[in-house]
């Protein structure tokens, strides 16, 4: 029973790793069973940095390229009105 349990756990902890891992890449199966990839685009960090500028007309302090689920995303983290930091969520895909 121990046995079993250590492997379950270990085979969940190995597919939540890979599904974080490979967030930016996603196998599907089309009609005839065999498996497309789907790759996407990222947009550039300085894309998602003139991105962030524009929503909040603050100073970026830090970019960071991250999972959201199952999504790829770049957490802006910008200086506002010079007294507060903002985090701003850009998605990283096009």
């Amino acid at each position: 029973m121990q046995k079993t349990k250590t492997l379950l756990l270990t085979i969940l902890l190995m597919s939540m790793f890979f599904s974080h891992a490979s967030f930016a890449v996603k196998k599907n199966q089309d009609n005839d069973g065999q498996k497309k990839q789907y790759q996407c685009k990222l947009i550039s960090r300085g894309s998602a940095i003139n991105q962030a500028k524009r929503r909040t007309n603050g100073k970026v302090v830090g970019v960071q390229l991250s999972g959201h689920g199952s999504r790829a995303v770049y957490r802006v983290r910008v200086l506002v009105d010079k007294k507060r930091v903002k985090t701003i969520t850009i998605p990283a895909c096009r």
